[in-house]
């Protein structure tokens, strides 16, 4: 049952207000102001019926004051007043009030007015809960959109990388190839190409296992990130193979680049098991062709690469034979 405080300092007013609304409410009494806002501070009525003119503290003095706290901000208080002057109806509604009823009561008016506002009293906070519902599902989406997000993320980086050494892999080098290819043709910068094998892969395998195979490769790829730019791609082409792409970079600078790779390679000893093991590179460069395309130019790198092979490994052989 709605709650209704009843603040009239007249018993008669209070016992004509109280008959016209106990069948249908339940209803509080205080004969001040003062005892007004303890009551609507410990019971927090559904609506408050006031009187104006109270000894103390008058009515719009109350109202002001139960505004004023966050316990009792929101119960609709209708003034009971026997003035209907403009100035008092405006100040009542300064202060926070909703409506007036004027003395003497009508029934009808009076019933009328307080189911009135109990009902916008009632939508009010429907909409405020669910207001607080919405955002609370509102945070709830952001929260799981940015899960998806990071989740989105992470597969989008493990579709792109090689599982073992973290490196980028074959098809997203292709990505990166064709965006290149794609500069080159507005900008004319030139861009190489290099492609990395290691020497003798099968032999740690066939000796050591599997296991160590991983490892060479993981730590080939560990000196191949160490050896290039911010700008540059390293990719695991394939097996035991590498390439790097090298923006706005002439074959000069790319041999350069293949040699320290190789130099780093050559001269870092790993282990497993206790064994040392000797770890070799050979490497090809290519500068891009625009008359073959990147198909063309990763073909270039790749006999440059073999031909390094057929001479005796452990070397960076430019395409066309120059080591």
């Amino acid at each position: 049952m709605e709650k209704i405080l009843i603040a009239d300092d007249v018993p008669a007013n209070i016992k004509m207000l109280g008959e016209i609304l106990k069948d249908r409410y339940e209803i509080v009494v205080a004969t001040n102001g003062e005892r007004a806002l303890k009551l609507a501070n410990d019971c927090v009525p559904d609506l408050i019926l006031l009187d104006v003119m109270m000894p103390g503290l008058d009515g719009f003095a109350a109202c002001e004051r139960l505004k004023a706290s966050a316990r009792t901000a929101d119960i609709p208080v209708i003034f009971i007043t026997a003035s209907n002057t403009e100035q008092d109806i405006v100040r009542g509604f300064t202060v926070g009030g909703v409506d007036y009823i004027t003395k003497p009561f009508n029934p009808t008016e009076l019933n009328a007015r307080v189911r009135t506002h109990l009902e916008l009293k009632l939508s009010r906070e429907t909409l405020k809960r669910h207001s607080m519902e919405l955002e609370s599902i509102n945070n709830e989406l952001k929260e799981k959109n940015v899960l998806l997000g990071k989740a989105l993320e992470q597969i989008t980086l493990l579709a792109r990388t090689d599982n073992l050494t973290g490196l980028w892999n074959r098809r997203f080098m292709m990505e990166k190839l064709k965006e290149e290819e794609i500069r080159f043709k507005r900008c004319k910068r030139p861009f190489s190409l290099v492609m990395g094998d290691i020497d003798h892969f099968k032999e740690f395998n066939d000796t050591y296992g599997h296991e160590c195979g991983d490892r060479v490769l993981c730590a080939i790829s560990a000196i191949l990130r160490r050896s290039i730019r911010e700008q540059d791609v390293v990719s695991r082409w394939g097996g035991e193979e590498f390439l790097l792409l090298l923006p706005e970079t002439g074959i000069s600078e790319a041999l350069i680049v293949a040699r320290r790779i190789r130099e780093r390679v050559a001269s870092n000893v790993l282990h497993y098991d206790g064994a040392p093991l000797k770890v070799t590179m050979t490497l090809g460069a290519s500068a891009y062709d625009q008359q073959t395309g990147i198909p063309g130019s990763i073909r270039n790198a790749d006999e440059a690469l073999y031909l390094g092979k057929s001479q005796g490994r452990n070397r960076v052989v430019e395409f066309g034979g120059r080591s």
